[in-house]
Parts: structure tokens; C-alpha cells; sequence
């Protein structure tokens, strides 16, 4: 992040505010983002998890991406494929309408109570409890393997 906020962010940087802190970011390592971004959806339809779990830390350690962005940006992804796809599932008959219904009724206010709780919670923070989530949904994987 770069502290100078008269900076120019570029096409694919922003602006962030932190508390009382302001900040602009550049993304960085374009190509690397792309890529991980093709393989975190090869190894989501592969294995059946989010993609985000690859997302995430790429945007956030290797592209300057901050964790708030990469995140948001990992959950919109996931909400424009789940958008298009979401007709396919229907045709098929794999979606059940009253689960969807509650899945989609609990998802509004989780999301507006997410992202209030994100605001008050410290950056570090957040990428401790996205590593414990790495090492958990790790965990899991290599259980199943087994």
C-alpha cells in the first residue's frame, strides 16, 4: 500500500480507508493474479471448494491487493459464477426451492452483519483467522484423502 494519497491508483488500484489511516494500492503481478484465478477455478470444480481459498492470499501477498479487497473481490466473483450458473442447476432439477429460499433469506443480513463486523476488526486479525481457516479446510482434505 502506498501512504501518499495523492497518488494516481491506476486502472486496477483503489483507495482504502483504515480507521483514521488512509491508503492507495496498486495491483501488482497481473498475470500471477489471472493465473491463480484460472487455477483456483480448475481446483474449485475439481475438488468442490471456493476458489477463494487460492484467491485470497495471492491478491493479498503477491499483487499488493489488501485483504478487505482481495476478499470482497473473491466474494463477488463467486456471486457473478453462482449467477450464471444457477440456471443450468434449476434445468437440471438440482436446486430445491425451499432450501434456496433459506439460504437466500439468511444471506442477506449475514452479509450486512459481515461486512459491519469487518469494519471494526483489525487487518491482522483477519489474516489469522483466514490461515486458520487454510489450515483447517487443509486438514479436512488431507483427512479425506486418507
Amino acid at each position: 500500500m502506498i501512504a501518499d494519497t495523492s497518488v494516481d491508483p491506476g486502472p486496477l488500484g483503489g483507495r482504502l480507508q483504515e480507521g483514521d489511516t488512509a491508503y492507495v494500492y496498486r495491483v501488482r503481478h497481473l498475470p500471477l493474479a489471472l493465473g491463480a484465478s484460472l487455477g483456483a477455478g480448475a481446483v474449485s470444480g475439481l475438488l468442490g471448494l471456493g476458489g477463494g481459498i487460492i484467491k485470497v492470499p495471492v491478491l493479498n501477498m503477491f499483487c499488493g491487493v489488501p485483504i478487505r479487497v482481495a476478499a470482497a473481490t473473491s466474494a463477488f466473483m463467486i456471486g457473478v459464477t453462482a449467477a450464471a450458473s444457477v440456471f443450468v442447476y434449476f434445468a437440471r432439477g438440482d436446486v430445491v426451492l425451499p432450501i434456496a429460499a433459506a439460504v437466500a433469506l439468511g444471506a442477506l443480513p449475514g452479509s450486512i452483519a459481515g461486512a459491519r463486523l469487518a469494519q471494526r476488526v483489525e487487518t491482522r486479525a483477519l489474516k489469522i483467522f483466514m490461515a486458520a481457516v487454510l489450515l483447517v479446510v487443509g486438514g479436512r482434505m488431507a483427512l479425506e484423502a486418507l
